[in-house]
Parts: C-alpha cells; structure tokens; sequence
C-alpha cells in the first residue's frame, strides 16, 4: 500500500470540507428566516424612506437580477446548472479541493433558493439593501462561492471541467 508523503494536504483537505457544515447551517438558518419573513415582514413595496439596509419581503420570481421567467423554465434551469455543478465536485474533489470548495458553496446557496422556489413558486429575498437590491442569506453564499472560484482559478489552476 502506498502512503501518502505530504500528510498536511490530506488535513486541508479535510478542514476546508470541514467549513461546509457551518455554511450548511447558514442556509438552514436562511430557510427559517425565510419562513418567518413572509408571516412576519412587510412587503418591499410598502417601504416609505428606504435606508442602508431594510428587511422586507420581496418575492423573486426571476432568475438573476429578477429577470422574470415562467417558474418551470427556472426549474429545469436550475436543475441542469445544478447537475453540470455536481460533475464539477465529482471530477476535482479529491485533487483539487480549492476548485471544489467554491462549487460546493455556490450548490449549497442554489439548493437554499432552489427549495424557495419548489416550497412557494419565487425565491424569498428578505434584505433590502438601498431599497433597490432585495437579497438573502443563500444568495451571498452564491456570491462568495463565485468569488471564492475566481480567485482561487487565477493562481495557476488548471482550467475547470465538467
């Protein structure tokens, strides 16, 4: 049996799968907000003199930026976007954890918004931020998923495969 010379990369390995429980959570505690926000929070639209940051309920029944599409088309969409995600986690994740990572955070975040969408027919944004942009808690692990990818891909990577 051969034995693995480098043991610290089988820990980091092991500890930045690790930071995917807390972001698991994160996304649980976002479906519960979610939940609360729609018996509890005002609709967006009602907000008279908007500040930095407000919590109202917007319902997104779009894509990205609210683009609007019929609710199957966002769902085959996802579906398909979600299975090209999952072959990208299959085919790096044992070689190349720092690719893997940030497409596990962006299929962590999409299931959050992805579930939204099943359980109530439009994704449930609950920040209003500038009393424009209306986000969540998925949608920032999204975001920092995308970044995490391009930074991480910037240094040298071999390109990303399906």
């Amino acid at each position: 049996m051969q034995k693995n010379p480098d043991t610290r990369s089988v820990k980091s390995q092991f500890l930045i799968y690790l930071l995917l429980i807390p972001v698991a959570l994160i996304v649980f505690l976002d479906e519960w907000i979610k939940s609360r926000a729609l018996q509890v929070f005002p609709e967006d639209f009602t907000l008279v003199s908007p500040k930095l940051f407000d919590f109202a309920v917007h319902k997104n029944y779009g894509l990205v930026f609210d683009i609007p599409f019929r609710l199957e088309f966002v769902v085959i969409t996802s579906i398909i976007i979600g299975f090209l995600l999952l072959q990208i986690v299959c085919r790096n994740f044992l070689k190349r954890p720092k690719i893997t990572f940030p497409v596990l955070l962006i299929l962590i975040g999409a299931f959050g918004n992805f579930y939204d969408r099943l359980a109530y027919g439009f994704t449930v944004d609950y920040i209003i931020v500038l009393g424009r942009s209306a986000i969540n808690f998925s949608d920032m692990i999204i975001v920092l998923g995308v970044l995490s990818l391009l930074l991480f891909t910037q240094k040298n990577e071999k390109p990303i495969t399906c």
